[in-house]
C-alpha cells in the first residue's frame, strides 16, 4: 500500500512538472490585480490539499452554470492531496484561462510548504519545491469584481491604493497574511511580528480610497465556513471542511446581480 501511494505521488509530481511551463506563461501574463467584469462569479476560499472539496465546488460550477470562478489561494499544505489539487486547478486554468482565476495564498510560498506538509508530500524534493515556487511568484495577488469588490487571500495593508500592489513577495506579503480585527488601526498579530491585523477604520479608509464596496478574503479557518465583518463590508470564506480535524463546515460564495449567496457544505 505504501509503495502504491508513493508511485501515485511520483506520477502526480511528473504530471505537475509538465504543466508548469504552460501555466507559467498564462499566469505571468496576468496583472497583480485582476479585473473581473462579468457575473455570476463563484468565489472559493482555502482548499488545503482537499481534492474532495475541490471536486465538490467544481461540480457546483456546472450545476449553477457559472463560468467565472475565483480561487482565493492556499491550495496546498495541511491536507494530503496538494499535488492533485494543483494539477486539477492548473488544468482548469489552461482549459479556460478567461474564466478560471487563481490568486496566491500565504501557503503558495516555500517557507510554509517546508513546515506544513507539502514538502513532505512531494518526498522532501527540494528541486521540485524550488521549481514550483517560480510558479507561485507569477500568481496574481488580488482581484476586483465588477469594479467594486476587492478579493484577496489575506487582507489589506492600510488605506492606500490597490495600484501599489505587486507580485513580488515582499510587496505581496501583507495581502497574503493580514487579518481583520475589531481593534482600530493596524495592530500586531498572533501570526507573527511581520503580520498585521486591520480594524474597521482601516477597512473604511481602504474602500473609500479605492472606490470599493467590500472585501472578500480567505485565510482563516471558520466553524461555519464563512464570517461577515464590519456590517457586511468584509466576508471571510474557508472552503476546506474538517480542516486538520476541526470538524468545521466549509463555504463558498456566488456573486450574481448585486447579491452574494453563500453555500455551506462539508461537516
Amino acid at each position: 500500500m505504501v509503495s502504491e501511494k508513493v508511485s501515485r505521488k511520483t506520477a502526480a509530481k511528473e504530471e505537475l512538472l509538465l504543466l508548469l511551463p504552460r501555466i507559467d506563461r498564462v499566469l505571468e501574463a496576468e496583472p497583480a490585480v485582476l479585473r473581473i467584469d462579468a457575473d455570476p462569479v463563484m468565489i472559493i476560499g482555502d482548499i488545503h490539499g482537499d481534492s474532495q472539496a475541490l471536486e465538490f465546488v467544481i461540480g457546483k460550477r456546472k450545476e449553477l452554470n457559472c463560468k467565472n470562478v475565483l480561487f482565493l489561494g492556499d491550495y496546498v499544505d495541511r491536507g494530503p492531496q496538494g499535488t492533485e489539487v494543483l494539477i486539477r486547478l492548473f488544468r482548469l486554468k489552461l482549459e479556460d484561462p478567461d474564466h478560471i482565476f487563481l490568486l496566491r495564498g500565504n501557503h503558495e510560498t516555500v517557507d510554509m510548504n517546508l513546515y506544513y506538509g507539502f514538502f513532505e508530500e512531494i518526498g522532501l524534493d527540494q528541486e521540485f519545491l524550488l521549481r514550483i515556487s517560480l510558479t507561485y511568484d507569477k500568481m496574481p495577488i488580488a482581484a476586483v469584481l465588477l469594479g467594486h469588490t476587492f478579493c484577496v487571500h489575506g487582507g489589506i495593508n492600510g488605506t492606500g491604493s490597490i495600484d501599489s500592489i505587486r507580485k513580488e513577495e515582499a510587496f505581496a506579503f501583507p495581502y497574503l497574511w493580514n487579518d481583520p480585527s475589531k481593534r482600530a488601526g493596524l495592530t500586531s498579530s498572533i501570526r507573527g511580528s511581520t503580520v498585521k491585523e486591520f480594524g474597521p477604520d482601516i477597512v473604511d479608509g481602504f474602500l473609500e480610497t479605492n472606490n470599493l464596496k467590500r472585501i472578500i478574503r480567505g485565510h482563516t479557518a471558520l466553524e461555519n465556513g464563512y464570517k461577515w465583518w464590519f456590517d457586511g463590508k468584509l466576508l471571510s470564506l474557508f472552503s476546506c471542511p474538517d480542516y486538520v480535524g476541526l470538524g468545521n463546515a466549509a463555504a463558498f460564495a456566488l456573486y450574481e446581480k448585486e447579491e452574494i449567496k453563500l453555500f455551506i457544505f462539508g461537516n
